[in-house]
């Protein structure tokens, strides 16, 4: 009974880890992708620099928001 349940909530672990991995790296693919149409955007047009940063760091930031929430719910799971 004792080890079915360590077996359950270490599966439960790995499984939360699993899933948040997949979240950073996805992070990781967003960031990316959006660094790279920017400085694509500002080779074909240097004037629109001052247009697309602020949008550049918005974007950045929704896409960031992502891996951060699912920190937040690994942590919650953990200790729940």
């Amino acid at each position: 009974m004792v080890t079915a349940l360590l077996s359950l909530t270490s599966a439960r672990a790995i499984g939360d880890a699993i899933g948040f991995g997949v979240a950073a790296a996805g992070g990781s693919v967003g960031d990316g992708l959006v660094a790279s149409r920017l400085i694509e955007g500002v080779a074909r047009q240097p004037e629109a620099q001052g247009r697309l940063m602020p949008l550049a760091f918005l974007f950045i930031g929704l896409v960031e928001a992502l891996p951060i929430i699912a920190l937040v719910l690994f942590l919650v799971h953990l200790i729940g």
